[in-house]
């Protein structure tokens, strides 16, 4: 990474609960973060709680007021080419893998955790249970998606828009509704 590239990415980027303004923290970030060549930010990017990992690939757009959050020993992956609009949250205790090309929607949540419900234990301190969450190369997920942990989503499928991902969907479909379901196969 070039020195120049690392104070662009630096500007009005929120990394750890307090905005970094123009000036070059490499300790800060650069343990758990790595961005490919060309990442361009609309705004500002909040990262909260970070203590696991983060890869972004090149030439990836990230849109004003996303959440990229990643829990101690969780990873998150954005491949090449991707773009992810206002918005939107990504929320990895495990692991979530985005593939190259996908363009994620609007105000989407992508998790691949969620709490666990244990008999006679608060809320609060009952944990997590946690899946991963695969989403192919050039998937066009729509607005408003919401997609919940242990999903996979084949190469090249349309997800539409206020939908609900809560099972597998395969490659080259279009699939939407609560619960999303196929509605057809693309050619």
């Amino acid at each position: 990474m070039k020195r120049e590239w690392r104070r662009y990415l630096c500007r009005g980027i929120d990394l750890i609960g307090r905005t970094v303004r123009g000036i070059w923290y490499r300790s800060v970030y650069l343990s758990w973060i790595t961005f490919g060549r060309q990442v361009s930010f609309a705004g500002r990017i909040t990262c909260p709680g970070v203590s696991g990992t983060i890869s972004i690939g090149d030439r990836v757009q990230l849109g004003p007021d996303i959440s990229l959050a990643v829990a101690d020993g969780g990873s998150l992956s954005i491949g090449s080419d991707c773009s992810i609009n206002r918005g939107t949250i990504v929320s990895s205790r495990q692991s979530v893998r985005i593939g190259d090309g996908t363009r994620i929607g609007d105000a989407c949540s992508i998790k691949d955790s969620d709490h666990r419900l244990v008999d006679g234990v608060p809320i609060r301190v009952s944990g997590f249970a946690a899946s991963p969450v695969i989403i192919g190369r050039n998937v066009w997920v729509g607005r408003l998606v919401t997609i919940l942990p242990g999903v996979t989503i084949g190469d090249d499928a349309v997800i539409g828009a206020h939908s609900l991902v809560n099972s597998d969907i395969p490659a080259r479909c279009v699939a939407f509704g609560v619960p999303a379901r196929v509605q057809r196969m693309l050619s």
